[in-house]
């Protein structure tokens, strides 16, 4: 595993947790959290993270999420061979169960830490505190289940609403928000479609943090916010206003109303939870035909977010930049010469600046699609199938990059962030061709298994993903384009299940023929 070869990372689980005392298995666990968790932290600043240790919250609070990352890399793998087709063939790490229990065991620790603490210790520990509910999120996030980590974000919400004075105050506060903004950010990929984006007003499902907090505290955290966190702030945002245009475009022609109906929410929000099986009260169909953001308010949207990615780019040097699409390099599809090795690769001085590549690119290759796909009267034309379009430059701009990357680095580096395997994913759900199926599936992502496991604590496992860009390529080959799909499974599955490539998975797929007929429907999942 490269970098992860570190002498004093623990035993595998086969040997006894009486072999080390609780003390030495807190070192160790303690220096996994230095060498490389904290590295891969969103917004965390190194410096505050340090001297911060000595709070008790925020110290079981990291020994929790170097337990749960070494559940995943200490870790035997499953896998399914299929004979001939290595597209259906998968793997996926069974979890380390006595990491994933001591982790269980540090959170409760830490949890309850957070909840006992007196007054006092709050007004002068809030920074450490909030930060130590942010890395308890992360680690619902990669070990528990989706709903453990949406109540998490909630309850660091509350934190900084009760306490928002005493972070303020504080010489550290500023860093512990940086994160906590940068969390919040995180989860909004998971909300319903038809709910309120940010801005448009309280949510029933989770915090929007406008109008949820001061605009002064949120001003403060946007204009604080490196260019790493910036780009995957305006790329979650773009992905989520994107996602609502599709999901509402499709229910439209299959519904026959219009996109800018204001019975569109309810009737989205209806049709997407009896697809995905989903049971909601009666709030959220209030709250999805409170919406007033729909039609064009959306592609209104999508040019703040432009404007944000001009800003981004007027913060970085030329060398951190992707390759301006529309060049010569741009043109070429990723599998039109014989080998992947005549890619005219791109190479950046950091994985994550080859990251924030990809991500301005899937930022772009949005705008773009949404500029295409409606005319002048606002009505929908296919998108898709002309190799010249400009999207598809942008989609093999992106192949560039993604070759050039150290895939043992990025199997382990984007653990709480997008990784590459669901950068992959949005790009066949805004642009599809036979040559970039096939690089993804036949080149790339051979070697993304080769050169370690692959299977990061992101949104979703690596074995689903491949599995769904697998399933896109099959209705390519049958003539319609899946432009969105999501796994039809319940908020509280519990990530070990996910995991489980034997356990059954029936996703939700949206879309279009190519004669401009719309489809939503579901399918198990190979």
């Amino acid at each position: 595993m490269g970098m992860l070869n570190h002498p004093s990372r623990l035993a595998t689980s086969s040997v006894p947790p009486t072999v080390s005392t609780q003390h030495e298995i807190e070192i160790r666990y303690l220096d996994h959290f230095q060498t490389h968790v904290r590295h891969l932290l969103p917004a965390a600043s190194l410096e505050f993270i340090d001297k911060s240790m000595q709070s008790p919250g925020l110290r079981f609070a990291v020994l929790c999420l170097s337990a749960s990352n070494l559940s995943m890399l200490n870790a035997q793998v499953q896998n399914r061979i299929i004979p001939h087709d290595s597209r259906r063939s998968i793997f996926s790490p069974l979890v380390n169960d006595l990491h994933h229990n001591l982790a269980q065991k540090y959170h409760n620790l830490a949890a309850w830490n957070c909840r006992t603490a007196e007054p006092d210790a709050i007004k002068n520990e809030a920074p450490a505190l909030l930060a130590a509910h942010v890395l308890l999120a992360y680690y619902h996030h990669a070990s528990t289940d989706h709903l453990q980590f949406r109540i998490a974000v909630r309850n660091a919400v509350r934190f900084v609403l009760q306490n928002r004075a005493s972070i303020a105050d504080s010489t550290d506060g500023a860093e512990s928000l940086q994160m906590w903004y940068r969390l919040c950010t995180s989860h909004r990929p998971a909300k319903p479609p038809a709910l309120l984006l940010e801005g448009e007003g309280a949510s029933s499902f989770g915090p929007n943090l406008l109008p949820d907090v001061t605009e002064h505290l949120y001003l403060n955290c946007i204009l604080g916010m490196s260019v790493d966190d910036l780009i995957y702030d305006i790329l979650i945002k773009t992905l989520e206003i994107r996602t609502k245009l599709t999901v509402f475009r499709c229910v439209a022609a299959i519904r026959q109303v219009s996109e800018t109906s204001s019975d569109i929410g309810p009737l989205a929000h209806e049709m997407m939870n009896k697809m995905l099986g989903r049971e909601c009260g009666p709030d959220e169909y209030v709250e999805a035909r409170d919406s007033f953001v729909r039609g064009s308010n959306l592609l209104s949207l999508l040019d703040v977010q432009k404007e944000r990615l001009n800003v981004w780019r007027s913060r970085l040097r030329p060398d951190q930049l992707p390759i301006q699409c529309g060049s010569s390099s741009c043109a070429q599809s990723p599998s039109s010469s014989e080998s992947s090795h005549s890619l005219v690769s791109q190479h950046f001085s950091t994985h994550r600046d080859a990251m924030n590549a990809l991500y301005c690119l899937l930022c772009e290759m949005t705008f773009e699609e949404a500029k295409q796909a409606f005319a002048s009267d606002h009505t929908f034309s296919v998108v898709g199938v002309d190799p010249s379009n400009v999207i598809a430059n942008m989609a093999y701009s992106a192949c560039h990059i993604a070759d050039s990357l150290n895939l043992a680095v990025s199997n382990t580096s984007d653990v709480y962030t997008m990784s590459l395997a669901e950068v992959l994913l949005q790009l066949v759900f805004l642009w599809r061709s036979d040559e970039l199926f096939q690089y993804i599936l036949d080149i790339l992502w051979p070697r993304l298994e080769a050169h370690g496991r692959g299977y990061e604590h992101s949104h979703y496992p690596t074995h689903l993903v491949k599995r769904i860009i697998s399933q896109a390529a099959v209705y390519w080959q049958q003539g319609r384009v899946v432009n969105f799909a999501l796994p039809a499974v319940a908020e509280n599955i519990p990530k070990l299940k996910l995991l489980d490539i034997d356990h059954p998975v029936d996703l939700v797929v949206c879309g279009y023929s190519t004669d401009g007929v719309y489809f939503i429907e579901k399918a198990s999942l190979p």
